[in-house]
């Protein structure tokens, strides 16, 4: 993937000229960073791209404008038009390799897919994440940050799971966070769906770091540099011993995105959508 600019694309890349490090924003400010159909497509062709690139060793996630990502773009997702399945198969995702021809799959079906698909990429590229974890991150960007290997949150963070605050069946992210999660943490996360700060978020093994706002960058800079400090072998042996135990099953994976569809067109989800996107709830 090329550098894009900012108009170009809801997804930005930069790669360090002097280090082996890249770092990926997410680039949709107006929408506070949630993942479009576009910037999941271009986020798994990212990761793709990296997985054989033994120049890098690590990957930065972050947003623009100090906010990490607010998650899935439900209004794409419930008002978006079909995509063609033809398409579909040119994406190296196994659940649409069976697509028929000539026809097409709900964008709401296959932008919930896309998010586990990032997850999974992250969790098993040979490169360290980072996830800079400023600002807000719900849903799907919180469950970016569960599957990052490490989490630098800004003492301004806020996090969240919503999903039964808008009807859904709080099954797309469950076999990625019940790996990361004490159970008894996430079941309050879930069940009040309450918003949680920087502190509480390091309790409950989301983040492992937290920095003061105005120190930010030099926070980041050090672990960076710690990282790279290391052996980069053994580092990458360490990542695969986690990612083993850590990393749900295809079959998992597949169960829950079938699951959250049912949830999703089922009344209560969609009228809990609808009430979110109205700002009626």
């Amino acid at each position: 993937m090329e550098e894009m600019k900012e108009f170009d694309a809801p997804i930005l890349v930069k790669r360090d000229a002097n280090r082996p490090v890249e770092t990926i924003l997410f680039n949709r400010p107006e929408k506070r960073n949630a993942l479009s159909y576009r910037a999941l497509r271009l986020l798994v062709a990212e990761f793709e791209r990296l997985e054989n690139d033994e120049s890098l060793r690590i990957i930065v996630l972050r947003g623009v404008e100090h906010t990490f990502c607010s998650g899935l773009d439900l209004r794409e997702a419930t008002f978006g038009e079909p995509i063609f399945n033809e398409e579909l198969r040119s994406i190296s995702v196994d659940a649409f390799n069976e697509t028929g021809d000539g026809e097409s799959t709900p964008r709401g079906k296959v932008m919930p897919r896309l998010v586990q698909e990032v997850l999974i990429r992250i969790k098993r590229i040979p490169q360290l994440t980072i996830g800079a974890a400023e600002g807000a991150a719900c849903g799907g960007g919180a469950g970016i940050l569960a599957s990052c290997d490490y989490v630098l949150a800004s003492e301004n963070f806020q996090g969240a799971f919503t999903e039964v605050k808008r009807g859904l069946r709080p099954a797309l992210l469950f076999p990625f966070l019940a790996k990361k999660f004490p159970i008894g943490a996430l079941q309050e996360a879930v069940f009040t769906a309450r918003s949680f700060g920087a502190e509480r978020a390091k309790e409950l093994g989301l983040v492992q770091q937290i920095a003061p706002v105005d120190e930010y960058e030099n926070s980041l800079e050090e672990i960076i540099k710690l990282f790279l400090f290391n052996n980069a072998a053994a580092q990458q042996e360490a990542k695969r011993l986690f990612a083993t135990i850590t990393t749900p099953t295809l079959k998992e994976v597949d169960n829950a995105w079938e699951d959250h569809w049912r949830s999703w067109n089922s009344p209560a989800g969609k009228e809990g959508v609808l009430a979110f996107l109205e700002k009626r709830g």
